[in-house]
């Protein structure tokens, strides 16, 4: 059976046991988010184009300016990667769409680490990651649009005295500041939604056999299980 076949087969029951909202995949990229796109689409949820989301949503986002992203998200029903992927994008999505799942896809964090920057290292043909400047983000990682992964890099690396911003553009792939900002955002997270019981699943979809934890959580029926696809490794 091909991968549309089955979409076609499961889709209606699979959308008509959905009693929440919206599913977020809000755990960093590279922690299995492909993968778990793949599984969401194969159960026949409908989710969008990630560049056409990241071009329209990622920088309003990070600027608190969430009009669009209201609009946008309406037509679809699971999201992952940026925007979110990083910062309190959660904390919006479950205000402005109550009654919705979250997963937080997750990994240990040297893995997560050596995978993104290998990642990077290979999609922007960047020599050793721990030399790359400040410049080079500028001028030479492009991807979607002149300063597009400048801006998110200053996101990430930004920290905040009182009023006072700053930019901490010597961290740029410093294993230990990633880490622990990594692991920082997962523990709020869980923190987060700590009273909430059943609006999260933490999962490390690198071990799991099948998608077994996944139907579970959305109230897929236990029969349709299938072995985990596992998607754009580095």
């Amino acid at each position: 059976m091909t991968p549309e076949e089955f979409t076609k087969i499961v889709s209606p029951t699979v959308i008509s046991n959905k009693s929440f909202n919206k599913v977020f995949c809000i755990g960093y990229n590279k922690t299995g988010t492909t993968t778990l796109e793949q599984v969401l689409r194969l159960y026949g949820y409908k989710l969008p184009d990630q560049q056409d989301q990241e071009v329209r949503l990622t920088k309003q986002v990070f600027s608190t300016d969430y009009t669009e992203f209201k609009e946008y998200c309406r037509n679809f029903d699971a999201f992952q990667d940026m925007p979110f992927s990083q910062g309190l994008t959660y904390v919006a999505a479950d205000a402005l769409f109550p009654n919705s799942k979250f997963i937080l896809s997750e990994r240990d964090p040297d893995a997560w680490f050596a995978s993104m920057s290998n990642f990077h290292k290979k999609l922007f043909d960047m020599g050793e990651m721990s030399k790359v400047t400040e410049e080079d983000i500028l001028h030479k990682f492009t991807y979607l649009y002149p300063g597009y992964n400048h801006a998110n890099k200053k996101m990430l690396l930004s920290v905040f005295n009182g009023e006072n911003r700053e930019v901490l553009w010597e961290k740029l792939y410093d294993k230990d500041y990633y880490v622990n900002m990594y692991q920082s955002r997962n523990a709020e997270i869980k923190r987060y939604f700590s009273e909430t019981e059943g609006k999260l699943l933490i999962i490390d979809v690198t071990k799991e056999q099948d998608t077994g934890k996944i139907c579970d959580f959305l109230n897929i029926p236990p029969h349709m299980k299938v072995p985990m696809p596992h998607s754009n490794k580095t």
